[in-house]
């Protein structure tokens, strides 16, 4: 057996690769008002009040924007394949692509209104609805839009759109809700089922003569005769439903307060499931039983065509983020306040490094940690809490009365908080802020930043001039030579020290003027006494490798963002950003390998790191098993490695261990079974109940192979296939089984 992980790590200078990675796309004020999967793996989600649109490569996992703030929020979306979709929102706007929103031309006509949905029934022919009635079509692919006659007034509120082919297709609104009805390819409407004080949201058509609409409490309706008369159904919720998603007989809708519906039997029957409190919006489901759920704050993904599902990504806070420091290279914190670009004041804490983000309490100005984990933070009104463990706990206590805009702690209960503009200048405690000392009284200033090289030489300077040296662990401060403002000071070492414009190499005793950082440099960090970075408030980051003396361009500025702070952290650069946004780009591969973490859901296994994925099981690498998402292909310990799309190669996961009672036996499933076990040519499969079936087979490597569909139990051809063991995974009703063979 070859020894596991026979590979090099990929170390050294990325320089040439680096770029910005944003790794807190989603918010707690997400709302995601559309969601398409194209495949298990690839999928889109619309953001509405972030103005955003975002895409997943991993089934939801991982998300990468690709809008921000547009000007005119996105509401509705259709995709085409993994490339072309369309985006339609706010004041008449449509978004296009052909490059999964890597470019995006955009238009808009206000006279259009609010649109809300948007679907085509081919490459170039669509339809548009709005929130005042009206439906807009195009014929080449929502470059322009014509209005039709809809039929409605102003306060039907169109939500969905779906068409047969090229003349027969449906609508449903709300505000005096009804379902219309076009046979001429949505030139005119006529009414199909309506009532007063109604309301329909979403819908799916089967066919010409079957379809389903949600969204009014209690009921869902249903029609057998393309809309000539319509069925209430029980839906088993006293909620609103504002989502759809089909996948042959199972439906499942989503809406308020946490409810999900869900039906086996294309919408006869409904059963309510509860998943949290918040308001889902959206929900898509792929013909294999993956799907996505968005949730207000948060995407929430299925194996299991929506029988269960678990939350992938919670959001973050949505806040002014100001500062940011780490304790070691895995555990830091960023800080932000509510202001203009941020609704929320919020502290945000990750233990890997900067590559995930959770909220960790309320927020404020300030914060520092040391490296054994103690630290303090600071806000508005003389707010001040500490920690003894990196903020994985805080310990709350009164600061002086300024707005606490920067911290430093010392150990043994000494603390330093800086801020103003009222009441500015220096404060200092030495019983974990029980009482304070003004030990910086030098009328009303502003103190943006501090840093001590130990515990007794420090610094602090304000970005309007005020810069400050203390050699007595703060107690004493005196003035620098005169300096332009700055946010940002660092020191290497008791003699080599940088702020904003200036460099010293005498401890701050003399400064010299440097070319080349910009205009407004909110941090400036060195690796070593010539290597440095200063990042800009719009993140344009330059390099130095000669102490300051010259600057270049090392990393770009992104777009929308307004940096409050940045930190190096073991061979990467981390930013935050206004809107709660924090962005990471590598410099180096990381001194100490990354170890990625395995989840599992049933017998999918995923990790929990962006990039490409190897497989391992019993030591041995799974052929072609570069996917971050892995069907268990038989019982053992199953391990992963991860490639970074930085290059940098992670340490081997933690072992999973599978443990299966072998060949033909159903996982937790009691009746399912098929047989013969090995098989050659036909496979006998029985579900143990008499409902359609979705029959999924995966192979060794994790790749799906085949597809059918059965009734009550089936054979399936298998002669086609290589030789080998095979995952056989049977989604119907609320049961999911899974078994494997062995083709011989």
């Amino acid at each position: 057996m070859k020894p596991l992980f026979a590979l090099a790590l990929f170390v050294g200078h990325l320089s040439a690769s680096a770029q910005w990675d944003l790794v807190t796309p989603i918010k707690t004020r997400s709302e995601f008002t559309a969601l398409h999967m194209v495949s298990d793996a690839v999928g889109f989600a619309v953001d509405r009040p972030m103005g955003a649109i975002l895409r997943t490569s991993d089934g939801g996992f991982h998300w990468e924007r690709m809008m921000n703030n547009s000007t005119n929020n996105p509401i509705g979306m259709h995709v085409w394949d993994d490339q072309r979709a369309i985006v339609v929102g706010e004041s008449g706007s449509v978004y296009r692509t052909t490059d999964a929103f890597t470019t995006i031309t955009g238009t808009s006509n206000v006279l259009f209104g609010h649109f809300n949905c948007v679907f085509f029934v081919n490459d170039t022919l669509g339809w548009a609805g709005t929130g005042a009635g009206r439906v807009y079509r195009s014929t080449d692919a929502g470059a322009t839009w014509t209005l039709m006659d809809s039929g409605l007034g102003a306060s039907n509120d169109i939500h969905a759109i779906q068409f047969l082919d090229t003349q027969t297709g449906y609508l449903t609104c709300a505000g005096g809700g009804t379902v219309r009805k076009s046979t001429d390819g949505g030139l005119t409407w006529q009414e199909s089922w309506g009532g007063a004080n109604t309301t329909f949201l979403d819908m799916h058509f089967y066919d010409e003569s079957t379809g389903v609409c949600v969204g009014l409490p209690n009921i869902v309706v249903r029609t057998t005769d393309g809309g000539l008369s319509w069925d209430s159904i029980p839906s088993n919720s006293t909620y609103i439903m504002n989502s759809l998603a089909a996948q042959g007989d199972t439906l499942v809708a989503c809406g308020w307060w946490g409810r999900t519906i869900r039906s086996t039997d294309a919408g006869l029957t409904w059963t309510e499931i509860q998943v949290g409190s918040s308001e889902h919006r959206s929900v898509a489901i792929t013909p294999n039983g993956a799907g996505l759920l968005g949730t207000d704050g948060r995407i929430q993904r299925t194996n299991d065509m929506g029988l269960t599902w678990a939350v992938t990504n919670d959001g973050t806070w949505h806040t002014r983020l100001n500062k940011v420091s780490f304790m070691d290279a895995d555990t830091g914190v960023a800080i932000g306040w509510a202001t203009m670009g941020g609704f929320e004041a919020g502290l945000l804490r990750t233990t890997d490094g900067g590559r995930h983000w959770e909220k960790a309490g309320g927020g404020g100005l300030g914060v520092h940690l040391t490296p054994a984990g103690e630290g303090c933070l600071g806000g508005s009104n003389g707010a001040f809490a500490r920690t003894l463990n990196g903020f994985n706990e805080r310990i709350l206590g009164n600061g002086p009365l300024i707005a606490i805009r920067c911290t430093w702690t010392l150990g043994a209960g000494t603390h330093l908080v800086g801020g103003g503009y009222v009441n500015g200048g220096i404060y200092r405690t030495t019983n974990n802020g029980q009482t304070w000392t003004r030990v910086l009284d030098a009328g009303n200033i502003t103190i943006s930043d501090l840093w001590f090289v130990n515990d007794q030489q420090g610094y602090a300077v304000g970005e309007y001039g005020d810069n400050y040296r203390t050699l007595d662990g703060g107690l004493t401060w005196q003035p620098l030579p005169a300096m332009s403002g700055s946010h940002t000071v660092f020191f290497l070492n008791e003699q080599l020290g940088w702020t904003q414009n200036h460099r010293t190499t005498d401890g701050g005793g003399t400064w010299t003027v440097m070319g080349g950082t910009p205009q407004n440099t909110m941090s400036i960090f060195f690796t070593d006494a010539d290597t440095g970075y200063a990042v800009g408030y719009t993140a344009q980051t330059v390099r130095t490798v000669d102490g300051g003396i010259t600057w270049e361009n090392f990393l770009p500025e992104i777009l929308n963002a307004s940096v409050g702070d940045a930190a190096f952290v073991d061979g990467s650069i981390v930013v935050a950003c206004n809107n709660g946004d924090i962005f990471r780009a590598f410099v180096s591969c990381p001194a100490q390998a990354m170890v990625p973490t395995i989840t599992a859901d049933g017998d999918v296994l995923c990790v929990n790191t962006a990039g490409s994925a190897q497989w391992y099981l019993d030591s041995e690498p799974i052929a072609d098993g570069d996917s971050l998402c892995l069907t268990t292909i038989g019982p053992g310990s199953y391990q992963v490695v991860v490639t970074e799309t930085t290059g940098c190669v992670s340490a081997p996961s933690a072992p999973h261990v599978v443990i299966s009672t072998g060949l033909g036996v159903a996982e937790a499933q009691g009746a399912a079974r098929l047989y013969p076990n090995p098989a050659n040519d036909r496979l006998r499969i029985e579900p143990g109940h008499m409902l359609p079936t979705n029959v999924v087979l995966v192979d060794a490597q994790g790749r799906i192979v085949r597809e059918d569909r059965i009734n009550g139990g089936g054979t399936i051809d298998v002669s086609a296939l290589p030789a080998g063991l095979y995952v056989v995974r049977l989604v119907s009703g609320q049961e999911v089984a899974g078994l494997r063979f062995l083709k011989e």
